[in-house]
């Protein structure tokens, strides 16, 4: 009997084992199909788009749809900026929207439903907040600065339920996060005031997920105190569930040592990324003044990548993008010194693509630019939940020959 129990027990020990061993399996960074190319900037010709039209640093954005907006810097030799959008069941994009004449637009953001948020703006000017609906192909304007103390809008983001959260500067020069839900404007949090318990003298850029909860890193202390030597802390704001305690409650994600002298980090990138599901990732510098990419899920601190492993001699100093599935997508150089995308889990690390990687153009085979002197990629990137990627680079033919800037996708193999 005893040995029947052992080899019972042995058994469901090598099922436990075994079992977990397919999570893990299961879990990893599956394979992705070669890069599409979206669109094609250049002097002499385009591709989705017109001659003499100019890309710089751009930084698409894909939401869970697929579908695929940006700007374009100038298009066809005039300096308008233009949003240009791709939906998911369209073959190709287009531009949909042109900014009037001494306007910018600021980088868009997209919902599931396809509306599209923007700012228009100069220098000293700002024009207030707008939508592009991609279904009704119609451009409006939801929030005007007239009669509000708000000189920048910045970092707009739309949820599906149609509210625009964003980083406002203020009269004083005052960062503020506001949400405007289309009938009201609530501001959530100002530098230079104790409010929520937080006493902010920087707030840096915010990222939001669909309930409405706010990531992103602030420097603590007085108005002004802007200086590196300031503590800083990772923070997400989650509004309450509770009718009668209306607000939002605070949770630090991580601090530095300026904060904490016992923190593992130096100090932070100044962007991060937030899940649907209240998953943080950013970028910690670690004692040894190694960048490390760092994801906070049910307020554990896991570092996903470091230099100098798996393969990455420098992580870049660009947001990283997370989505629901716990997938972390950033660029960094490998161990040559070329860039590239790679995407991390805590189990595997993995460069999707990099410099010098062969990509089909719409003028046949190319590569994405691999100089020592410039880099191939520029700009955000951007992941939705079902861990397509979308990204700007350079791309030349196979003997150099330029072929100007574009804009791809990429799509994991089923």
């Amino acid at each position: 009997m005893k040995i029947i129990k052992s080899k019972l027990v042995l058994s469901l020990f090598v099922l436990v084992i075994n079992s977990s061993y397919c999570v893990s399996a299961q879990a990893a960074i599956g394979d992705y199909n070669a890069p599409e190319i979206l669109a094609r900037a250049n002097i002499s010709d385009g591709y989705n788009m017109p001659p003499m039209s100019f890309l710089n640093n751009t930084s698409p954005v894909i939401n869970n749809r697929g579908d695929v907006a940006f700007k374009i810097m100038a298009v066809e030799g005039v300096n308008n900026q233009v949003l240009w959008v791709k939906r998911a069941e369209e073959t190709a994009g287009k531009i949909v929207y042109e900014a009037p004449d001494e306007r910018f637009l600021t980088d868009p953001s997209i919902s599931d439903a396809g509306k599209i948020a923007f700012n228009l703006y100069d220098e000293g000017v700002t024009d207030g907040l707008f939508l592009y609906d991609s279904k009704t192909l119609e451009v409006s304007q939801v929030l005007s600065p007239d009669n509000l103390p708000i000189q920048y809008y910045t970092y707009p983001q739309v949820l599906n339920n149609n509210h625009i959260f964003f980083r406002a500067t203020d009269d004083n020069n005052d960062r503020i996060f506001f949400e405007f839900t289309g009938t009201k404007l609530n501001k959530i949090l100002a530098e230079g005031v104790e409010s929520l318990g937080i006493k902010a003298s920087y707030l840096f850029r915010p990222s939001v997920n669909e309930i409405g909860q706010i990531a992103f890193k602030t420097r603590i202390g007085e108005k002004g105190q802007w200086d590196e030597s300031n503590p800083d802390s990772i923070l997400v704001l989650t509004p309450s569930t509770d009718p009668k305690v209306p607000g939002m409650k605070v949770s630090t994600i991580a601090r530095d040592r300026d904060s904490d002298p016992g923190s593992k980090y130096i100090s932070f990138g100044n962007s991060v990324s937030l899940s649907k599901h209240g998953m943080v990732a950013f970028m910690g510098l670690l004692a040894d003044s190694k960048k490390a990419i760092v994801i906070s899920k049910d307020n554990v601190l896991t570092n996903l990548a470091i230099e100098g492993q798996n393969g990455i001699s420098e992580i870049e100093m660009f947001a990283p993008k997370i989505n629901d599935q716990g997938l972390v997508l950033f660029r960094a150089k490998d161990t040559s010194g070329k860039r590239g995308l790679y995407l991390a889990d805590g189990t595997t690390v993995k460069k999707i693509v990099g410099e010098g990687a062969e990509v089909e153009t719409d003028l046949g085979a190319g590569k994405i630019l691999s100089n020592p002197n410039y880099p191939g990629f520029g700009g955000e990137v951007d992941m939705n939940d079902q861990g397509e990627i979308v990204f700007y680079c350079l791309i030349v033919s196979l003997d150099n020959k330029e072929l100007g800037s574009a804009v791809y996708k990429i799509t994991p193999k089923k």
